[in-house]
């Protein structure tokens, strides 16, 4: 009797402490509904009650995210025992449990969802969003005012517009003359000489340039340069096609979710505002 107790204490403590904040916690019916709704979905299918650094890293990513627009984190728990929570959508998915935690992102008008195959740390799942989405997350080494000109350059380049692309250039030099910050004017730097580059050798550099930047981390170096080539592929990311533009809609959609899931709560404890 001592033991069960002691487990249901045990599940008790878990389950207060399962949920995190700046996530939603869905199910089958509940992440269809949500995708209608948000442009960005990032799911993460894991156990009912998941530890661990992994876990930890998912804590930190989720929390710093939080307040980006436009942007809705999800759990989707799995189990094996009792009602198999959530087992079909793990099937549908093709999520298996050796692999927990699983990451797929949701892209509103996408009927399939990207696979996330990185390291599970915080700022490779900023890296993730970026990569696929127009999102900022300030990613090691990128400053936001010239990332926006670095989306403008690329649509200039993109398009030979070379007038676009000079006036863009320009500002972005004058923007690193402001800077004060040695780290920052050292990043402002290569914002510039990437945009020189693709001028002279237009928009095929910057996948050669990504591509070499991977082949060098994959070497063994020092710490010092591993943080100056991730910096590098950080602001890389920044030169990417303008998404389409994403409303705030789905930041109501994502108050009112949230909303509902406190008075939940509330409910289930009690705790009720009346």
């Amino acid at each position: 009797m001592h033991l069960v107790f002691v487990t249901f204490f045990f599940l008790l403590i878990l389950s207060s402490k399962a949920h995190i904040p700046g996530t939603v916690t869905v199910d089958t019916l509940t992440l269809n509904k949500i995708r209608q709704h948000f442009n960005v979905v990032l799911a993460k299918f894991d156990d009912k009650y998941p530890f661990g650094d992994k876990h930890d890293q998912f804590k930190k990513f989720a929390e710093n995210v939080a307040n980006t627009k436009n942007l809705l984190v999800v759990e989707i728990p799995i189990t094996e025992y009792g009602d198999k929570e959530n087992a079909q959508l793990a099937k549908k998915y093709g999520v298996k449990k050796a692999d927990f935690p699983v990451y797929k992102l949701f892209l509103k008008g996408k009927s399939k969802p990207i696979d996330y195959t990185g390291d599970k740390t915080e700022n490779d799942l900023k890296r993730f969003l970026s990569q696929h989405t127009n999102l900022w997350f300030g990613l090691p080494g990128t400053i936001e005012e010239l990332d926006r000109l670095a989306q403008e350059f690329f649509y200039a380049s993109s398009n030979n517009d070379e007038n676009a692309q000079k006036s863009v250039l320009e500002r972005a030099r004058k923007q690193v003359k402001q800077l004060v910050d040695k780290k920052e004017q050292r990043s402002g730097e290569w914002y510039v000489k990437i945009m020189e580059s693709v001028v002279k050798q237009g928009t095929e550099f910057l996948k050669r340039e990504g591509r070499r930047v991977q082949n060098l981390l994959k070497e063994k170096i020092t710490n010092e340069k591993k943080e100056e080539l991730q910096n590098r592929a950080n602001i890389l990311l920044s030169f990417k096609s303008l998404k389409e533009s994403i409303t705030d809609t789905g930041d109501a959609v994502k108050n009112n979710v949230v909303n509902a899931g406190k008075q939940v709560k509330k409910t289930i404890t009690g705790d009720t505002d009346l």
